[in-house]
């Protein structure tokens, strides 16, 4: 199939996303940190964000809430792989997901299910879409012919949003049922979000200046739509209950609003951190935060 939209992306860039993303060689360190989320006359406030993971020199990444609202599912690295955790907001305890001979990456809940899944990294080093229960048990995997997938976001029970590496790397929508798959553009980044109360997600794409743009693609059409420009490099993303986006620069958050503001309004400013904003996650209820704070190498 021909994709519906096409951007060039820089030759370093494309090569770097055509390599596997999860290398034998662990990311740099980074702290996962969370905290209440609230509205007042539509602008948003943040309380004081607190470190959840706080292991030192350390990768706790990729945070994802539950679809209750009451725990973080997140990425956590080991001497020389990855495991997923799962934190629960409440009593603040956290827990082993999986304990298995493989790294995994990137934890979803999936809906209507009580499970996870992830992308883990195969003895042969292939990256696919995998299957545990919440307890970490019987693993399967999904979709044995996409690979390598590198993120991934459910639209609903059968279908799923695919960050595939490649040179360009590819956003495809699969069904795990049938194994089928649709290539919807090329040259995206690496950040997918389900946007609330729309059959619809956001990505990242670059234009032909390099500029990368927050878009959206409808689950049905597959039509593609830019919404506002990005703030990073990577167009670090979430969306808030209400439909508002929140991204980060730096150490700084704002807002955007489809339908009030043509541009980004600046939040907050969370100087107290050690390091810059990455990765963030809001809860299915709105009312939590989380955001990965990047520690350096």
């Amino acid at each position: 199939m021909t994709p519906k939209y096409f951007i060039r992306f820089s030759p370093l860039l494309s090569f770097f996303l055509t390599t596997s993303l999860y290398s034998q060689s662990l990311p740099p360190a980074s702290d996962i940190y969370v905290g209440d989320l609230s509205v007042f006359d539509g602008l948003y406030y943040l309380d004081e964000l607190k470190n959840i993971t706080n292991r030192g020199n350390i990768y706790d990444n990729q945070p994802s809430f539950t679809p209750d609202s009451r725990s973080i599912l997140y990425t956590a690295s080991y001497s020389n792989q990855t495991e997923i955790h799962r934190y629960y907001l409440t009593s603040g305890r956290t827990t082993r997901i999986t304990r298995t001979a493989e790294s995994e990456y990137s934890p979803n809940s999936i809906p209507g299910d009580r499970a996870l899944s992830v992308v883990r990294v195969e003895q042969d080093t292939s990256q696919r879409l995998w299957r545990f229960t919440m307890e970490g048990m019987d693993p399967d995997l999904l979709l044995p012919n996409i690979a390598p997938v590198g993120y991934h976001e459910w639209a609903n029970p059968e279908t799923v949003l695919l960050f595939v590496l490649g040179s360009p790397p590819t956003l495809q929508t699969a069904n795990i049922l049938t194994g089928n798959s649709e290539v919807l553009t090329e040259n995206i980044g690496r950040i997918l979000k389900k946007i609330p109360n729309r059959d619809a997600w956001s990505f990242v794409q670059k234009n032909d200046q390099n500029e990368g743009w927050i878009s959206s693609v409808t689950t049905e059409s597959g039509q593609i739509e830019p919404l506002v420009r990005a703030l990073n490099e990577d167009g670090f993303h979430a969306w808030t209950s209400e439909g508002v986006l929140l991204g980060s620069q730096g150490k700084e958050l704002y807002q955007w609003n489809p339908s009030l503001e043509d541009d980004w309004r600046k939040i907050a400013d969370l100087s107290y951190l050690s390091g810059p904003i990455s990765r963030m996650a809001i809860s299915p209820n709105g009312n939590t935060i989380a955001v990965v704070v990047d520690a350096g190498p």
